[in-house]
């Protein structure tokens, strides 16, 4: 019977076919009998075997069911080959995805709907994220992530505009952060990542990469903190 689960037959269903098959034609009351399935439900599981096409109602005057062909099974069995080989040419599509993507340390993406999905592949830091902002957005989504993160100790330090635009933001992130300091800049976002990744948004090109190369990590993670020491202080 497990045979025909994978045909997504239910185990009931599988009982009354095979009993259908054996025995021919019978009333409802008989196939609950002889298959085991209680009569409560027999009706249900006949209509899911009438609906595959794998059971016939037989118009008589008491009503009677009658098993199709087992060929009816075996077209089914072509069909779901059919499908999963669909959907093996996907996997092997996807697959081929996959291995481009990790093997290439460079994603780039266009537009927010691309900013907020490479976003959402973002993994939580282990150690630290250092950032280079540009309009330091109060965002629930960031600042709950922000949050949970500073507790745990991770390091998060960044470098901001800090002007009349962004003030009223950065002084709420400062509760949160003390490690913000003032930074000239005219669209870059930035955020370092561990030693595993930095993701560069380039603000007037609405453009975002995700780079995963540790060299390159390490050089911008230096790179970051020399600046930040020579930084101001947002009082």
């Amino acid at each position: 019977m497990e045979y025909y689960e994978e045909l997504g037959l239910s185990r009931n269903e599988s009982r009354v076919y095979e009993t259908l098959v054996e025995h021919g034609i019978m009333g409802s009351g008989e196939i609950s009998g002889k298959s085991g399935v209680s009569y409560s439900r027999i009706y249900n599981v006949l209509d899911g075997l009438i609906e595959k096409g794998l059971v016939k109602v037989v118009p008589e005057k008491t009503k009677k069911f009658i098993p199709s062909s087992p060929e009816s099974l075996i077209k089914l069995i072509d069909y779901r080959e059919k499908r999963l080989e669909k959907a093996r040419e996907k996997a092997k599509e996807l697959k081929k995805f996959y291995e481009v993507k990790e093997k290439n340390p460079v994603t780039m993406v266009f537009g927010r709907k691309g900013f907020h999905r490479v976003i959402r592949e973002l993994k939580d830091v282990d150690k630290y994220s250092y950032s280079i902002k540009w309009t330091s957005s109060y965002e629930p989504e960031w600042v709950g992530y922000a949050e949970r993160s500073i507790k745990k100790g991770k390091d998060h330090k960044t470098l901001t505009r800090y002007d009349k635009e962004t003030e009223k933001d950065v002084k709420k992130w400062l509760k949160i952060n003390k490690n913000i300091r003032k930074f000239e800049n005219e669209g870059i976002a930035i955020d370092i990542r561990d030693n595993k990744e930095v993701l560069i948004g380039l603000i007037k090109s609405n453009v975002t990469l995700l780079i995963k190369d540790r060299a390159f990590c390490k050089l911008m993670r230096q790179l970051f903190l020399d600046s930040y020491e020579k930084a101001e202080k947002i009082t």
